[in-house]
């Protein structure tokens, strides 16, 4: 009763709406974002099957893997893995864990640069700890951050996997995670353009299906004209200001 208690109570804090134009910063420390990385990565790889040896699953490695040098934090382990479903999504989780559906390979396709952005787009999720920041304020809204971190230990949060991935990022965090994998990409030697193919990419997939089946990675990452404008910005100022 305890454990369920925990993750109701969490749940109800996770959606609780914050305050307007306020960014707080995280009150969660490196270690325990690593440790609620884990639990979430156990219970993600519990609830789809992951794809650890084929071509597909070599490649995002190896473009994850070629984005760390350049990125602003390295002092979570990364993981980048393929989930096998064919949903056209991928996300990341706090401390490191990076995943990609085989629907989204699908998608991007053979061009590894749009590829590379979408990884260093979960991986600016990551690096500027948008998650964190986002439970740290729910929780500063609440007055229960005793019954959520006895002794500052986040290891009970099982079940709370459902509700990261579901997130649903403000506007200011999907320009600052665009921005950081343009970035991250540009200095590991892609194409930051990649980028706006892979979204032209969605585009069509919603037009294709009517509107009535929208891509899975467009539900927790809403694409806007504005967005796209954003990104051609950056590219044609050459304003890759993370990383290096």
């Amino acid at each position: 009763m305890r454990r369920r208690h925990f993750v109701v109570l969490f749940v109800i804090l996770l959606w609780l709406p914050t305050l307007s134009g306020c960014r707080t910063r995280s009150f969660l420390s490196t270690k325990q974002e690593i440790e609620l990385g884990k639990e979430g990565a156990r219970e993600v790889e519990q609830e789809f099957r992951v794809d650890t040896t084929s071509p597909d699953a070599e490649r995002v490695r190896k473009i994850g893997e070629s984005l760390l040098p350049h990125m602003d934090r390295r002092d979570v382990p990364y993981s980048f893995k393929v989930l096998i479903s064919n949903q056209i999504n991928a996300f990341s989780l706090p401390g490191g864990p990076v995943y990609v559906f085989r629907g989204l390979l699908d998608l991007v396709g053979n061009d590894d640069s749009a590829l590379a952005c979408v990884i260093g787009h979960e991986c600016g999720h990551i690096n500027a700890r948008h998650v964190a920041r986002h439970i740290s304020t729910d929780i500063i809204h609440s007055a229960l951050i005793s019954i959520l971190f006895p002794n500052a230990n986040v290891q009970n949060a099982v079940g709370l996997v459902d509700q990261i991935i579901q997130l649903k990022y403000s506007r200011d965090d999907e320009y600052e995670a665009d921005w950081r994998g343009l970035s991250y990409a540009y200095y590991a030697g892609y194409d930051p353009n990649g980028l706006i193919r892979f979204f032209h990419k969605l585009e069509l997939v919603e037009k294709w299906e009517g509107g009535n089946n929208t891509p899975e990675w467009l539900q927790d990452h809403p694409l806007t004209p504005e967005r796209i404008k954003r990104a051609e910005w950056i590219i044609a100022h050459h304003d890759y200001r993370y990383g290096h």
